[in-house]
């Protein structure tokens, strides 16, 4: 009786396995080329993100450290809103540190009769490092948000009063500055305030000092 008939599996010849070698080799290298081409997109993104005070041409004012240690890297306040018969979102905050011993953050941020739809929690979370801020959730309003803020007790050494903007901090690092009715500077006091900002979306909001 021919053996080969009692088996069905087919015997594959040298030039069979090495094509079969190649295609598995190609099985497993996309995924890990596609895993680095992914894991350089997100660094890049982590690099460009408005955390890096770093820029070609504006720096972001940044905030004193405390001046003791604290468990609070970030502070938020939230406020459930009626977009139908609008409302305000205010944020008062201090903490030891910095060279007048003591910073304080205040804002207001305004929503008129007929901003958006339905009730929202409204959150603004002011950063630890730079005079920026983020608001949650994602959304446009049907007429601007009024905002302002102010920052006491900064160290505004270098800064140039006449190049500080108010700006949207864009995911790519990019920005565009804000319509507002005008950006006050204290060097004495360390003061720096945005006098009705006008925010058409929930971004990352924040002072830069343009460098050239």
């Amino acid at each position: 009786m021919n053996s080969s008939k009692l088996n069905p599996r087919k015997t594959m010849g040298t030039k069979e396995l090495k094509t079969k070698g190649y295609k598995m080799k190609n099985l497993i290298l996309l995924p890990l080329l596609l895993g680095l081409f992914l894991f350089g997109c997100s660094q890049e993104a982590e690099i460009q993100s408005p955390t890096d005070p770093g820029s070609q041409n504006f720096k972001w004012i940044g905030l004193p450290s405390h001046s003791v240690a604290s468990t609070e890297m970030e502070v938020t306040q939230s406020q459930d809103i009626n977009g139908s018969n609008g409302g305000t979102l205010n944020l008062n905050y201090s903490y030891a540190g910095g060279p007048f011993g003591t910073v304080s953050v205040t804002s207001t941020l305004q929503f008129v009769p007929g901003a958006f739809s339905g009730t929202k929690t409204i959150t603004e979370t002011v950063d630890d490092s730079y005079c920026y801020v983020s608001f949650g959730p994602s959304m446009s309003f049907n007429s601007p948000a009024i905002y302002n803020i102010t920052y006491t007790g900064i160290d505004l050494s270098g800064v140039n009063p006449n190049t500080v903007e108010f700006v949207y901090a864009a995911p790519d690092g990019s920005t565009q500055v804000i319509p507002n009715d005008g950006i006050s500077i204290d060097l004495n006091t360390g003061t720096l305030t945005v006098l009705n900002a006008r925010l058409s979306h929930f971004s990352r909001y924040g002072f830069i000092n343009k460098t050239n």
